[in-house]
């Protein structure tokens, strides 16, 4: 789950997606369909943002998600390695189809005046410089963002087990289970 999250946000990375809430049993709003232009503006956008630094933060932060996963702690480091180039290998290789599926969202998400001015800023020496330190710092950042997620899942267990009512030991086990520890029960014989 935390990679898919990862995976997203690196996709999304450079660009504010405004949406409205969805309630309970209500249908999203029908968006209007993009002019032409808005389509044009935001695949030149998208090529302006999405460089080949991009594939290798998304790479780098793939492979700390992986060193980080308690579910692969067990796995030879070899054995982690693989799963992490794999699923590396695989995101890059589905971000041309991730791309082509932003597209229309973020047409409608942004009037043309919008995408021309991102569009101006991005293929200016500053704008392309800030992008590249963007996507330099991503891993970086993403790092330090996971390091208050164990302080999150507390919270989360806390909360979790104060609404329905957990025992002491119910909160500690969730907490462990939160933390990707296995209960270490002993086998029965």
């Amino acid at each position: 789950m935390r990679f898919m999250i990862v995976c997203l946000a690196a996709a999304l990375a450079g660009a504010t997606l405004t949406t409205q809430p969805v309630r309970a049993n209500e249908a999203p709003q029908a968006a209007s369909e993009p002019s032409a232009r808005q389509l044009a503006l935001t695949r030149r956008y998208i090529e302006l943002t999405m460089s080949d630094q991009f594939e290798d933060a998304l790479r780098e932060m793939i492979a700390d998600q992986a060193a980080m996963d308690p579910a692969a702690q067990d796995l030879p480091d070899e054995d982690r390695r693989f799963v992490a180039d794999l699923t590396a290998e695989l995101t890059t290789d589905m971000i041309p189809q991730m791309l082509d599926q932003m597209v229309p969202v973020y047409a409608r998400t942004f009037s043309e005046a919008e995408l021309e001015a991102l569009i101006a800023f991005y293929d200016t020496e500053m704008g392309r410089s800030i992008l590249a330190k963007t996507m330099e710092s991503m891993p970086e950042a993403s790092r330090a963002a996971m390091t208050v997620v164990p302080q999150m899942l507390e919270k989360m267990a806390a909360r979790i087990c104060q609404h329905y009512g957990c025992t002491p030991g119910e909160l500690e086990e969730l907490k462990r289970e939160m933390r990707g520890e296995a209960s270490r029960a002993p086998a029965a014989k």
